[in-house]
């Protein structure tokens, strides 16, 4: 849409009218800076000198023809270009650096124009054209935004392909921005990742947890993979975090771990890691909800698998070996003994056994064991090995 402005005041006009009659030296100039600038690697196959040429003579024509007051505001060329570069794949940032080339090129030529005038017209000249160059940018970033968030819309596939590369990438990756940007994400907020593990046997682990999730304000994008499905939750804020959890206890059938909030979508891929961690702090097979950092022990067992498989059959082996009737109920008393506080008349009331059975099964555990419950050091290394073999599922039960 044109919208007609009043021309430049002064004999700001008269050197904008100048430049535009060099438009064609200046696309050829601005074409070689572009090439040969930082971000010349973006533009170097993406087009043609012939096809690059065409959209900087464009863009070059609206900014001085507003600035000469021959035309109105005329936003077209930079949304053209904007929408024309996201299709190739051009990244935003070298769209963006070729207008601030623009914008360089254009204050030194004017300052060559204005020799011999009255300089008093350069101050009002380059502010106004350096509001020019922002509009075009602004509007070059928006339609290039916009393109990728059509495309979004219009293939699903290609929207979780997008989350795919998030959660793949790196934080100092400026494309990680753009994806953000195009799959409606904010550049600051309040994120977590999700990952829920899939069992083949049972129902889609989370199944319409979007819409679930949407009536608590809280927007999701899921992809599902081999073995797990996988969210990145923006949170409104972050006591939001409490119902999220509440939610996903009501419908988990499986493991699911959550990853600690962070506040750029680029730190995602950081954010999956702990949020597979967090489900592997729970017992193979349970229907359980463990955010990242809520159980220390199980977290730097989940960090070391092999390592804490070893653990568990160096200290508790004899018991494992056990027949698995046996094996199960030595292991669950020491597990309900640790609960209680490591008290026998607390684990007989529960059982509804005996305190003597209590104490006999306890001295079973330390004579197979070699390690006695009474001693702290030992305890210890008892309840981490009764650990490492349930998240190992050495321990069915």
């Amino acid at each position: 849409m044109t919208v007609l402005t009043e021309p430049p005041a002064n004999d700001s006009a008269a050197v904008a009218r100048t430049l535009l009659a060099q438009v064609d030296d200046l696309t050829a100039e601005l074409v070689g800076r572009i090439r040969t600038g930082d971000h010349a690697y973006a533009e170097s196959t993406a087009l043609t000198d012939t096809e690059l040429g065409f959209v900087v003579r464009d863009n070059l024509v609206a900014v001085l023809g507003q600035l000469s007051g021959s035309i109105g505001r005329r936003l077209q060329p930079a949304t053209v270009v904007g929408r024309f570069k996201a299709e190739l794949g051009v990244p935003l940032a070298a769209v963006l650096h070729a207008y601030r080339l623009a914008g360089r090129l254009l204050w030194e030529r004017a300052l060559v124009t204005a020799t011999g005038k009255s300089l008093d017209v350069l101050p009002q000249l380059g502010s106004e054209m350096w509001r020019i160059i922002d509009d075009y940018s602004g509007a070059a970033a928006d339609a290039y935004g916009d393109y990728l968030a059509e495309r979004v819309r219009r293939d699903d596939s290609e929207r979780r392909a997008m989350l795919r590369k998030l959660l793949d990438g790196d934080a100092d990756d400026p494309t990680q921005r753009d994806i953000a940007r195009a799959l409606h994400l904010p550049p600051l907020g309040n994120f977590i990742v999700v990952h829920a593990e899939v069992d083949p046997n049972l129902m889609e682990p989370l199944f319409g947890i979007e819409d679930r999730l949407r009536a608590e304000h809280v927007e999701s994008i899921w992809i599902s993979e081999a073995g797990a499905r996988i969210g990145l939750l923006s949170l409104a804020a972050t006591h939001a975090l409490d119902r999220v959890l509440a939610r996903f206890r009501d419908h988990a059938t499986g493991r699911i771990g959550l990853s600690r909030p962070f506040p750029t979508a680029g730190f995602a891929s950081t954010a999956l890691r702990e949020a597979e961690l967090a489900g592997r702090c729970a017992p193979p097979g349970t229907a359980t909800v463990t955010a990242y950092g809520s159980t220390p022990i199980p977290l730097v067992l989940a960090h070391a698998p092999s390592a804490s498989r070893e653990l568990a059959d160096d200290i508790l082996g004899p018991v494992l070996e056990l027949p698995p009737e046996e094996r199960d109920t030595l292991l669950d008393t020491l597990a309900l003994w640790f609960e209680c506080g490591g008290s026998n008349t607390e684990v007989a009331q529960r059982l509804h056994y005996h305190r003597n059975t209590i104490h006999f099964r306890l001295r079973r555990i330390e004579t197979l064991t070699d390690r006695r419950c009474s001693d702290p050091k030992a305890a210890a290394e008892l309840y981490v090995a009764l650990t490492a073999a349930r998240l190992a599922g050495l321990d069915p039960a």
